[in-house]
C-alpha cells in the first residue's frame, strides 16, 4: 500500500513541476510581449523575475525525491 502512495506523490510532484514551468514560461512571454509593445523596463523586469521564481520552483519540484 505504501508503494502506491509513493507513486502518487511522485506523479503529483511531476505534475506540479510541469505546472510551475508552464506558469514561468507564461510570465516570460508576457514580459516579452510588454517589451515589444513599449512597456516600462521595470514592469518587464518584474515579470521576468516572477518567471524566474516559477521556473526555479518547477525545477526544484521536478528534482525532489519524495520517499
Amino acid at each position: 500500500m505504501a508503494e502506491v502512495d509513493n507513486q502518487q506523490k511522485r506523479c503529483s510532484s511531476r505534475f506540479f513541476g510541469a505546472w510551475y514551468l508552464c506558469i514561468g514560461a507564461g510570465f516570460v512571454l508576457l514580459g516579452l510581449r510588454a517589451l515589444l509593445l513599449g512597456a516600462s523596463v521595470p514592469g518587464v523586469a518584474l515579470r521576468w523575475i516572477i518567471a524566474a521564481g516559477f521556473v526555479i520552483l518547477g525545477i526544484l519540484e521536478l528534482r525532489s525525491r519524495r520517499p
